[in-house]
């Protein structure tokens, strides 16, 4: 008997939204005010532009899951204080082992002459806003679901009770994610949960 308690006897595949919008407030936090520049051979860093700004939504790119809109202030001599437009495009890659989100391709389209009047500019902003979306964009997703883990399992280690005189008990053995799938105005992310678990009734009222 007690091993079959032990035994995971719940298995569910839960399906959680995540609405565009709750990511972009994220990556707002995240990304406005983040100037994107390098740094030379000599450690000085030069800043070539300043985000003003983040949207994030369903991409019209085919091959592509997002599309990054981020409205940049440049710094450079030659274009100074321009306000310009860049829209990233975002195919997200996801390893299920490591339960990481990141970003797997991208591409850059300009939505201001001005910023791409020579390829040495377009292949600049490629390489650092490349290197500052991928840093910014990839969720290590192991922590948060190790915290959650932990409350869940603390929750169901002291019993909680259903009802009056019903009591839950058991362990959360997996929780992972398992799927990412990108909507029209949400991602849908798949958790693979297995537990055991049991009802203890230590009262009935008629």
């Amino acid at each position: 008997m007690d091993k079959l308690l032990d035994e995971d006897n719940i298995k569910i595949n839960l399906p959680v939204k995540i609405t565009y919008r709750v990511l972009e407030d994220v990556l707002q936090k995240k990304l406005v005010g983040e100037q994107i520049g390098m740094e030379d051979s000599r450690g000085t860093v030069k800043n070539y532009a300043e985000v003003l700004g983040a949207n994030l939504g369903k991409s019209q790119e085919p091959n592509f899951d997002l599309t990054l809109n981020l409205k940049l202030k440049t710094l450079t001599t030659l274009f100074k204080n321009k306000e310009v437009t860049l829209l990233v495009h975002i195919k997200l890659g996801f390893d299920e082992v490591e339960q990481v989100i990141d970003v797997e391709e991208y591409e850059l389209e300009g939505q201001s002459k001005s910023w791409f009047m020579d390829n040495s500019l377009e292949t600049l902003a490629n390489t650092l806003i490349y290197k500052k979306i991928k840093n910014k964009m990839k969720l290590d997703l192991k922590p948060h679901i190790n915290e959650q883990l932990g409350k869940a399992n603390k929750k169901l280690g002291d019993e909680m009770e259903a009802a009056p005189g019903v009591f839950l008990s058991g362990n959360v053995n997996i929780l992972k994610v398992a799927e990412i799938i990108p909507g029209d105005s949400l991602l849908l992310i798949l958790l693979e949960i297995s537990a055991y678990g049991f009802v203890n009734v230590k009262e009935v009222k008629l």
